[in-house]
């Protein structure tokens, strides 16, 4: 054998080790034993679990650990984590990967949920088996001291807002190419600013197919019935109405074969956790309308559904 090929065979033996040792440090090979240093794959599997089991409003992007606690002596063993998410600029129905989701800017109202995660080991990865989250939007009273022109946050029921988002939405059917009508399937934020034209209302809504066409739709809205399964398409709008004006409206529309897609996504989880009523946005514990009036004025504990 010459000395080349005995090089070469070196150079290959030792490829063969260091990719061989690399894949023994990724997450899906690692023994999950709910060890202190071994906390980052329990949050990774706490952010994908949170974001996979909420269905309304927008994703959420871990930011910070706060606490742990473990039990011992426990098999299979448990840690408690308490975890801090912020909301990001990407609806539940926007197939963008959350890597490439952005965390809201101050000036937009930052929306942070706080929360506790019961994460265990189950054949060796980890798992999560409950979690409650307190979810609010920054003070509005503080970000005006800092920002006086930054738009505020309405409630999501709010009828000057929803009535700029069906106008918005109209506007959108009217000029689309699509041959499908969509119609609205709720409503993210809406926000409000005084000028001198009046005032002005920006929206952000989620948008779904319907089986009715673009033509037939506006003499028989109510008929339209969202597209069956996971062949419906759905989309993301945000729209501007400045005073008595005309609104503006952008709206992305997402292909149906997509790992984000609503019908696909599994159930509610059921959590508990804090929301101020009236809502203004949509918490990662959901709201039961029944419990609206119990509790301190303006917050409630909603319980899971």
């Amino acid at each position: 054998m010459s000395m080349c090929s005995m090089r070469e065979l070196v150079i290959l033996a030792a490829l063969v080790s260091a990719l061989h040792a690399a894949s023994l440090l990724t997450g899906t090979d690692v023994v999950y034993k709910c060890q202190k240093d071994q906390d980052k794959i329990a949050t990774l599997e706490a952010e994908s679990f949170i974001n996979d089991h909420h269905r309304h409003g927008y994703k959420f992007k871990f930011v910070s650990q706060d606490s742990r606690s473990a039990e011992k002596k426990t098999d299979p063993c448990e840690v408690i984590l308490g975890i801090t998410l912020e909301e990001t600029e990407c609806h539940v129905v926007n197939p963008k990967p959350l890597d490439q989701c952005e965390t809201r800017m101050e000036t937009q109202t930052k929306v942070t949920a706080k929360c506790n995660v019961t994460i265990s080991s189950a054949e060796g990865k980890a798992e999560v088996k409950d979690y409650n989250c307190d979810t609010e939007p920054a003070s509005h009273e503080i970000l005006v001291t800092k920002c006086p022109d930054c738009p505020g946050l309405l409630p999501l029921h709010d009828p000057k807002g929803l009535e700029s988002v069906k106008t918005a939405l109209q506007k959108f059917n009217k000029e689309s190419d699509h041959k499908s009508y969509f119609k609205l399937m709720e409503v993210g934020r809406i926000s409000t600013q005084w000028m001198f034209s009046g005032q002005s209302f920006f929206s952000q809504f989620a948008i779904m197919e319907t089986n009715c066409t673009n033509k037939e739709a506006p003499q028989n809205e109510e008929s339209c019935k969202a597209s069956c399964g996971d062949q419906a398409r759905y989309g993301f709008c945000k729209s501007t109405k400045v005073g008595i004006e005309e609104p503006e409206v952008e709206c992305e529309i997402y292909e149906a074969k997509n790992r984000t897609h609503p019908m696909k996504r599994p159930a509610q989880f059921p959590c508990n956790g804090f929301a101020k009523i009236p809502p203004t946005i949509y918490p990662i514990c959901p709201l039961r309308p029944i419990l609206l009036s119990r509790g301190p004025p303006n917050f409630v504990r909603p319980t899971g559904n």
